[in-house]
């Protein structure tokens, strides 16, 4: 397919458009240009297919035996390039179809399935997928509509929308704390034997402990693991079963503490929060995508 046939597209569009309207001066008002600029085209339409298509007069057009053909096959290429933009427009209004999520895998679990329950309730059409790494994702290669990640967002053309936050806590099960002891100040924390992640981008979030006192006192260090971990979700389950204590997300484990499956230690002291946010690859995503930011972002920032 030639540049010069890509060309000629734009002006069998406007050869239709004045066999529609029936002159070129009123083709010329529906497109906002001058019946000048319309009878240049239709000049070089004729001139490019050398044969003539329209007998002009100044009243009206009439098609030749030869414009009578194009115009049936021309009108025939316009239906079908608006029937694919109605198609393109369905599908970012419709509320069915995949979406693909990417996500680290802590959040994946309890978080994600709370955040999103209530619009899959509502839309029965629409499918989830999900992509749970505690690693890099590749956006593109793995077709993600939306990628969910912790921290400090990396530099990217991608579009950045902030969900919320969530809170750190420093954990450990009933029965280690049983049989070593509760610590009951931040220096004690050293002692202990610690379990964390060995991911890069865990470095900062989970890796270092940084405690505020109400009364003003702060207390920071980066323990030294005894046992480390490339998901979270593994961690998590090390600390339940007594390894020793651990630095965790809130949203992921809040309903083991809540179980008293984990020990929430020092609640005095608060410990750091660290921003959730979304990325789409551009700003133009379909009502669905639409739909699901409006719900993590609910969920994310009613629960930090």
């Amino acid at each position: 397919m030639s540049q010069q046939f890509l060309n000629r597209l734009k002006l069998i569009g406007v050869f239709c458009h004045v066999v529609d309207s029936g002159s070129m001066r009123e083709a010329a008002a529906q497109l906002g240009i001058s019946p000048a600029a319309v009878s240049q085209q239709m000049n070089q339409l004729e001139k490019e297919l050398q044969t003539t298509l329209l007998y002009r007069s100044t009243r009206r057009i009439n098609l030749s035996e030869a414009g009578e053909q194009y115009y049936a096959w021309g009108k025939k290429m316009l239906i079908a390039a608006e029937q694919a933009e109605e198609v393109i427009l369905q599908s970012k209004s419709e509320i069915s179809g995949e979406i693909k999520i990417g996500v680290p895998v802590g959040l994946a679990a309890r978080p994600l399935a709370q955040a999103l329950k209530h619009e899959f309730d509502q839309h029965p059409d629409l499918k989830l997928s999900i992509i749970a790494k505690d690693h890099d994702i590749d956006f593109i290669q793995e077709r993600i509509d939306i990628l969910i990640d912790c921290g400090k967002a990396p530099d990217s053309n991608f579009i950045y929308h902030a969900l919320g936050k969530n809170t750190t806590v420093l954990c450990a099960s009933p029965n280690y704390l049983k049989r070593i002891g509760c610590p009951l100040s931040p220096q004690e924390l050293q002692s202990y034997v610690w379990l964390g992640m060995n991911l890069p981008q865990a470095k900062g979030v989970l890796s270092t402990v940084n405690l505020t006192h109400s009364n003003g006192e702060s207390f920071c260090f980066a323990p030294k693991l005894h046992y480390s971990f490339n998901d979270l979700n593994s961690l998590i389950s090390h600390v339940q079963a007594g390894y020793g204590l651990a630095l965790l997300p809130w949203l992921e484990v809040e309903e083991l503490i809540f179980r008293s499956e984990l020990v929430a230690l020092l609640p005095d002291w608060k410990t750091s929060e660290y921003e959730i946010y979304a990325l789409t690859a551009d700003k133009q995503y379909s009502t669905k995508v639409e739909l699901v930011l409006a719900a993590l972002k609910q969920f994310f920032d009613g629960n930090a």
